[in-house]
């Protein structure tokens, strides 16, 4: 009975044990996954050779701020916790553009500027910079850290190449190279051992300025239109409707290409919003036949496949706009309006 009794406390031990090590374990199994899994999202993204970019004029000097304050508690309160002090700098003037993925852009930066500082393990100094050469912006990147002997220069932004050991993946700075190539620039870097590194990104300037046909008028006043949402989604079609309903319009509504043709031939609209993946009729034949019935008709093409999306070959005036998914109010208005003014800028033309 005793021998027994020992036997139950021991697997009761046993049990209790095993339960206060299932968070150990299951911490041991979901932080490699997720490692992996943000790995697998960089490889995509490295390996990504997507034609339809959407892209859109962006303030550099905006998109380094951010990667600062992003970055802020890993190379100041972090680093104060050690001990360490660093100071991150950045000249450069507002208002200086160019063309391309907000997102993208503020990766490449912040992995920049984590870069630097991971080199700087006793502290130091980060001097940021951006400045307008021509059509160019050429952007710096110098730190005050170890820097790096050739060879690790010459492999610098190899997929997979890292000196942060099992720390690192290697994916960082081939990813940025990624995509500052699909940016139309370049990124480089001169470095030597002990004597710090310097990263150039060199972008194509824009210009903040619009087409004289794409810029909205203050003074248009925006009328209450007559629009057509065409969708084969409930969920879709009634969200837009609710929200052109909100900003004064009115709406009707049609749940394929065919319903759409009907009901056009029943009503007066001055707009139509038709999705582009629908069956039977998709959204660039329900586009390309309301032109042949209805010439003037102004038509916005929405699409899970984003603004990238491009008109079929030949037919660049087939829709007004295109908005991808998922689309919020600014969009739907700043679309209503750019399509007004330009029919604006049309009718003076005509004049």
């Amino acid at each position: 009975c005793d021998s027994q009794r020992r036997a139950r406390r021991r697997q009761q031990k046993d049990r209790r044990m095993a339960r206060q090590r299932q968070p150990e374990r299951a911490a041991d199994v979901v932080v490699p996954a997720e490692d992996a899994a943000a790995t697998v999202r960089r490889i995509q993204t490295f390996a990504r050779k997507s034609s339809a970019k959407e892209f859109e004029m962006l303030d550099v000097s905006s998109l380094l701020n951010d990667a600062i304050e992003i970055t802020r508690t890993r190379w100041q309160n972090e680093a104060r916790l050690r001990g360490l002090d660093y100071r991150v700098t950045l000249e450069a003037e507002s208002g200086q553009h160019t063309f391309g993925s907000a997102s993208e852009l503020r990766e490449v930066f912040v992995n920049l500027i984590v870069n630097a500082v991971d080199a700087m393990p006793k502290g130091g100094k980060l001097s940021i910079s951006c400045v307008h050469e021509g059509a160019r912006l050429r952007l710096r990147f110098a730190d005050t850290g170890i820097g790096m002997p050739e060879d690790v220069k010459q492999r610098i932004f190899d997929p997979f190449f890292t000196t942060k050991g099992a720390q690192g993946t290697g994916l960082g700075l081939s990813v940025s190279y990624s995509i500052i190539e699909r940016h139309e620039g370049s990124i480089s870097v001169a470095s030597e051992l002990g004597g710090g590194a310097v990263f150039t990104i060199d972008l194509p300037a824009g210009t903040a300025q619009l087409e004289a046909s794409e810029v909205p008028d203050a003074d248009l006043e925006l009328p209450s239109l007559s629009i057509l949402v065409v969708d084969d989604e409930a969920s879709v079609r009634e969200t837009l409707a609710e929200m052109l309903e909100v900003m004064g319009h009115r709406v009707l509504l049609a749940e394929s290409g065919q319903n759409a043709l009907e009901t056009l031939a029943g009503n007066d609209c001055d707009l139509v919003f038709t999705d582009l993946a629908m069956p039977e009729m998709d959204g660039w034949e329900t586009s390309r036949e309301i032109r042949k019935r209805w010439p003037e008709m102004n038509v916005v093409l929405i699409t899970g496949y984003g603004t990238g999306t491009v008109p079929p070959a030949g037919e660049d005036s087939l829709v007004n706009g295109i908005i991808g998914k998922p689309f919020d109010f600014s969009q739907i208005s700043q679309t209503i309006t750019n399509i007004l003014a330009n029919q604006t800028v049309l009718e003076n033309a005509s004049v």
